[in-house]
């Protein structure tokens, strides 16, 4: 019973207690666990955030059939949207009546569904990420969520979806003593002859935690304003925008003001009209922003950046805390990303990539198999970078350009032959206007790749190989060289003739592409990514 499974693992060291005797079991034996009862309240919010996922996609739709038919003033909408919340609050209670676990012998195991059963089986060496998330809804209790990730498919992830801090705790603790073991047992048995073997470092002295970055309120509502991400809502809302108009018209009206004799007045001078526009747009662009900021603050507020061991864990939220753990020997690459106005403010963003699980989506910023640092300075970016890959300096570097085939490609080959199909088409129907618009826009346009083409580089060192892009921000990626698992050569037949390339360097958190190579510039870096992995001996996990 859910009293009975919290009583037993729940058996907390007493403050002047023996830790060998109070210590918190892990194992629960070969009976089957239940929940605790509040884990209804997590499936039923996963059930709605589900449901409010979906709809995104049929928002439009479903806005231009409302206003079409009128279903809102209809008497069946209240009726089945209450049918809809009773669905969801029915959902949750069978996913908890039919959802168990059992920790035992070094795995977990768990069992969930009515009509399509699942059980998961996960030894503890097989997990590689564990991550404790305490959504708001069990911020005043003791409970806590445990997700468990493996290299694998993404339906491999396990969920423990009501548990207490401690045992939480303890789980996490020893799936990763576990782990360890078993990753030191594996690399003396590949260097057994070898004696100089270097012990994991978790099983260092170094066992305590080590702060190594804060976010403070300030750099996130920084974070806020440059990753501003509104643009997606103001998408899914474009079917609201008459009626927005429409309410807003009223309240104007309510007010007093009377937009369309306003704008049919003459006494307005060119100069008010400007003023006004300026002010509206200020307005709408400081609610982007407060909209923007206050996700920042919700998601990374109390940002922390610890160490422990070879482990980097990462503990945030204002209402929904996670703590999410990442190994350092998991790191495949490390990118430092910067728009526009992190540029400006001499900020970016640091994003400590590992492997991919399955065919993972969402935004970058929130992306499973990502560890983001948002908006840290320069010289932090700098530290953090040495810290992870050590001896990495990417902002000290001198990176050797693309060929100058890139600007007669994309401009020559892309854009002039569409503009001059365009300018033709429009002159012979005698639309000026579009012509200088279509012009326009070409020029922005090659003017776009022209920055993109002088950001564009590469440097290498001993260790690592350096990849730089962008536009007006600029994006450094730091691969270790014994981690590229492919090199991928790609050509076409004008690049052929020109012994020109793509190389695209293939690792286990994605691929990096530099275009545009010289043949001699390709031969040296295959020969210099594929050489690393041959001679060296570490394991890229």
């Amino acid at each position: 019973m859910p009293n009975e499974v919290a009583t037993q693992m729940d058996k907390i060291e007493q403050p002047g207690s023996s830790s060998a005797t109070t210590r918190i079991s892990v194992a629960t034996g070969n009976r089957w666990r239940r929940l605790a009862p509040i884990a209804v309240l997590y499936f039923i919010a996963s059930n709605i955030k589900s449901m409010v996922q979906n709809a995104l996609y049929i928002i439009p739709a479903l806005a231009i059939s409302a206003q079409s038919t009128g279903i809102l003033q209809t008497r069946w909408f209240f009726p089945v949207l209450a049918a809809l919340l009773v669905l969801m609050i029915g959902s949750g209670l069978i996913s908890y009546l039919f959802y168990q676990f059992r920790v035992r012998n070094g795995h977990v195991e768990i069992r969930m569904g009515l009509l399509r059963r699942r059980h998961i089986n996960l030894p503890f060496w097989r997990i590689q990420n564990i991550k404790v998330e305490r959504p708001f809804y069990y911020r005043l209790t003791q409970f806590a969520v445990v997700i468990l990730d493996t290299a694998g498919s993404a339906k491999e992830e396990a969920k423990i979806v009501a548990v207490t801090r401690q045992y939480a705790a303890r789980l996490r603790a020893e799936i990763l003593s576990e782990r360890n073991e078993f990753l030191q047992t594996s690399d003396n048995s590949q260097t057994a002859p070898d004696a100089s073997v270097s012990k994991p470092a978790d099983q260092s002295s170094d066992k305590e935690d080590r702060v190594i970055n804060r976010r403070s309120v300030k750099d996130l509502v920084i974070h806020g304003i440059t990753n501003n991400r509104v643009w997606i809502v103001l998408g899914a809302m474009a079917p609201f925008y008459d009626d927005l108009a429409r309410l807003v018209g009223e309240w104007l009206e309510q007010q007093g003001l009377q937009l369309e004799q306003l704008a049919g007045s003459a006494s307005v001078a060119w100069w008010q009209w400007g003023l006004y526009a300026f002010t509206i747009i200020m307005i709408i662009m400081a609610a982007m922003a407060l909209f923007s900021v206050g996700g920042s603050l919700l998601t990374y507020y109390g940002y922390t950046l610890t160490r422990s061991g070879d482990r980097y864990i990462r503990k945030s939220g204002l209402l929904s805390q996670q703590e999410v753990s990442m190994r350092q020997s998991r790191v495949q690459m490390v990118a430092v990303k910067q728009d526009w106005l992190d540029r400006i403010l001499r900020r970016a963003n640091i994003f400590f990539e590992q492997n991919k699980t399955g065919n993972q989506q969402g935004q970058e910023l929130m992306a499973p198999n990502k560890l983001l640092v948002p908006s840290v300075t320069l010289s932090q970016a700098s530290a953090l970078c040495e810290e992870v890959l050590p001896s990495s300096q990417p902002f000290s570097r001198d990176f050797s350009p693309i060929t100058g085939f890139y600007l007669v490609h994309m401009i020559g080959v892309r854009v002039l032959p569409i503009l001059c199909f365009l300018l033709v088409v429009l002159g012979w129907q005698g639309q000026w206007q579009a012509m200088a618009v279509a012009l326009g826009a070409a020029t922005v346009l090659s003017g776009v790749i022209w920055l993109r083409f002088r950001c564009w580089g590469f440097a290498r060192d001993k260790n690592y190989l350096y990849v730089r892009s962008g536009i007006v921000g600029k994006d450094y990626q730091i691969l270790p060289l014994y981690k590229i698992q492919q090199v991928v050569i790609q050509q076409s037949i004008m690049m052929r003739r020109r012994k020109l390339a793509t190389i695209r360097l293939i690792l286990a958190s994605g691929t990096v592409s530099i275009p545009f190579l010289t043949q001699k510039q390709i031969s040296y870096l295959s020969r210099v990514a594929l050489a690393e992995v041959e001679v060296s001996a570490k394991s890229w996990m």
